[in-house]
Formats: C-alpha cells, sequence, structure tokens
C-alpha cells in the first residue's frame, strides 16, 4: 500500500504542477516539470513491466491514465514516451508483463472466476488508456493505434467472462474517442458488438449495448441499414426481470439512434417504449445522453413525443427530486421541463398534480439562484 500511495503522489505532484503552469500562467524558470515527467513516466512504464504485485502495477497503469488526462501533449507528444507506452500496453493485453506471467505459473486449480476476475482489473486498467489516448490525440492520429490493438481487443472463443466485458468496454469507449473516424470500422465493429449481444453473461450483454449506441453516434448514417436488426435484438432486452443496466443501456443506444439518424428512425414505434422505461435505474450516466435526445425532439416539434407529454412529465418531476441524479443531468432535465412550460403549460397542468408543479419549479427556482 506504502508503494501505490507513493506512486499516486508522484503523479499527482506532475499534474498540480501541470495545472499551475497551464492555468496560472506559471514561468518554470527551474525546468523542474519536463525533470518531474521524465522522471515519473519511465518509472511507472517500468513497474507495468517488471513489477510482480499486480495491485502496483494498477496503480501504475492508473497513473499513466491520470496523467495522459491532465497533460496529454506533454507525454504523448514525445515519441519516445509515446513507443513505450504503446509496447507496455501490448504486453498487458497480450498478458507478456512479469505479475501476469508469475499469475500464469500459479496453480489456482478450479477457482477460475477469482483468478480471472484479479486478471481483468489489469486489464481494464490498460485499456482504459486507449480511449484516454484517442481523446487527447484525435481520432484521425489514433487510428493507427486501433488498427494495432484492435485485434488484441476484439473478444476471442475461450476468453473468460470478465475478459469479454472489458474489451467489449473498451472498444466501446474507442467509438467515442475516435467519433467519425470509426467509419471505416464501423461494419467489423458492429460485428463483434452484435456477437455481445447474445453473449451469455449480463455484463458483456450491457457492454455490447452500449458499444452499439456508442458506435451508432459516431458513424451516423453508416449503419442505418442495421436498424431494424439492432432494434429487434434490443427489443428482446426490454422485459420486467430483465438485466436493469441493460434496459438503462437500451435506452442509452436508443436515443442515439435517433440522435444520429432521426430521419431513418421509426419514432412512432419505439419512443413509447422508452417512456415506458424511464427513469433509468442502474446507468444514471446516460441520463444526460437519453434527456439531451428527448429536449431535441421537442425542439422540433415531433407530434409522437409531445403525445407522450402525459406519461413523460411524472418521470421528469421525479428526476429533479432524484439524489441521485447529477447536476448535469438535472440541468438537462431543468432545460426540458422550462421547454415544456413554455411551450404545452396547459398539458403540464393536466399531467402533474398542484404539488409535483410547485414542487419542481421550487426545484428550478433553486437550482438557479443556486448556480
Amino acid at each position: 500500500m506504502v508503494k501505490r500511495g507513493a506512486l499516486l503522489c508522484l503523479a499527482h505532484l506532475c499534474n498540480a504542477f501541470h495545472r499551475a503552469i497551464s492555468q496560472h500562467n506559471y514561468q518554470d524558470e527551474t525546468g523542474l516539470f519536463p525533470k518531474f515527467v521524465s522522471v515519473t513516466v519511465p518509472c511507472l512504464l517500468e513497474i507495468v513491466r517488471c513489477d510482480k504485485e499486480r495491485e502496483i502495477v494498477c496503480a501504475a497503469l492508473e497513473c499513466l491514465n491520470e496523467m495522459i488526462k491532465e497533460m496529454g501533449p506533454a507525454i504523448l507528444g514525445d515519441e519516445e514516451y509515446l513507443d513505450s507506452l504503446v509496447e507496455v500496453i501490448k504486453d498487458v493485453l497480450s498478458h507478456k508483463t512479469s505479475c501476469q506471467k508469475d499469475a500464469e505459473d500459479d496453480d489456482f486449480g478450479d477457482d477460475v472466476d477469482d483468478e480471472s476476475e484479479l486478471s481483468t482489473v489489469l486489464l481494464d486498467f490498460a485499456g482504459s488508456i486507449l480511449p484516454t489516448m484517442a481523446k487527447v490525440m484525435g481520432g484521425k492520429a489514433f487510428v493507427p493505434y486501433f488498427e494495432m490493438f484492435a485485434p488484441l481487443l476484439i473478444p476471442k472463443k475461450g476468453r473468460n467472462r470478465v475478459e469479454r466485458s472489458s474489451a467489449v468496454g473498451t472498444l466501446a469507449e474507442l467509438c467515442e474517442g475516435m467519433k467519425e473516424c470509426m467509419v471505416p470500422f464501423a461494419n467489423e465493429m458492429y460485428q463483434v458488438f452484435r456477437n455481445g449481444l447474445h453473449d451469455t453473461n449480463a455484463e458483456v450483454i450491457s457492454n455490447s449495448v452500449f458499444g452499439v449506441g456508442m458506435l451508432v453516434e459516431a458513424t451516423g448514417p453508416t449503419l442505418v441499414a442495421k436498424y431494424p436488426e439492432i432494434l429487434g435484438t434490443l427489443a428482446t432486452f426490454l422485459r420486467d426481470n430483465g438485466d436493469r443496466r441493460t434496459i438503462d443501456n437500451v435506452i442509452g443506444a436508443v436515443c442515439r439512434m435517433i440522435s444520429a439518424n432521426y430521419e431513418s428512425f421509426p419514432i412512432s414505434n419505439v419512443f413509447p417504449e422508452v417512456v415506458k422505461w424511464l427513469p433509468l435505474k442502474e446507468d444514471l450516466d446516460e441520463n444526460v445522453n437519453v434527456y439531451t435526445c428527448i429536449l431535441r425532439l421537442l425542439g422540433n416539434g415531433d407530434q409522437v413525443v409531445t403525445n407522450q407529454l402525459p406519461n413523460l412529465l411524472p418521470k421528469i418531476a421525479d428526476e429533479l427530486s432524484n439524489k441521485k441524479v447529477d447536476d448535469k443531468s438535472k440541468g438537462v432535465i431543468t432545460e426540458l421541463f422550462k421547454g415544456v412550460m413554455t411551450k404545452y403549460e396547459s398539458v403540464v397542468m393536466e399531467s402533474l398534480t398542484p404539488d409535483q408543479i410547485q414542487s419542481v419549479k421550487q426545484i428550478i427556482v433553486t437550482g438557479c439562484s443556486g448556480s
């Protein structure tokens, strides 16, 4: 634990130094910042390669990811650092680091799940660096690296459930990072996520649903011809006894499909189902996506959406008073409610009780004065 704490402290120092320079126009006349980086980055990379304790290796990978998020070009702009980072991530994904080799030599008998859980944490930390790289570098610059890493990430037969889940989740986040640069890989990635939708594990399925939504959003009209197939498959997960996180991701994916290709989407058939399964219960991170989509549809005056307002408004009111919903989501929901009040006040009066209306108005006023 001491070693892990020391690593995190070192990374935090680098990040704080960078923020002081970039945000406060601090002039580093001493040249300490590049010296800090030149010591820290190689040290972290060496730990990932050679340390035999997986917890320490995970901490090193976490530090690298946080440093890239904070000071991306300072690391990825250095060819030597970038090449070394790429090789280290390849080693982790190929199970070639020292801590992974030691784990494979151990005899865990039939307790495969416990061991795979530990191993996959390592893969998760390594995989999470790739979407960060894509966002910092930009999709176009990241394409060669995607082509390099995709074969290592795409789940293969024989992989355990946690490795499949981790791989699909990383690919989904890469779609977000690469945006339109994912178009040349759209069909290949769709097949990967399609296979995941038919997996037997709920977490793999949930991540695959998320991946389909992110892929469609990133690639625009490229996969429009697949919409009937996608919607047909997603509909099978909408059942009362279904996995709730998967259901939330289905709603999120459908909203991404609507936002990406509104003209090609069967709104009248699908949107009532979206409203039926609101509010989200498990994956609240999808709230901004879902309510932004609804806000946009209302702004366009979509009749199917306005017809659903009596069903939607009580759910919006509940969301505004839900302490689990974050401020960013509540900001979108508040904007949505204000828009409805402006255009459809009579519907609001008919759909909500006087107490609900007063409560929502109070929340909005408090939120506005607090900001």
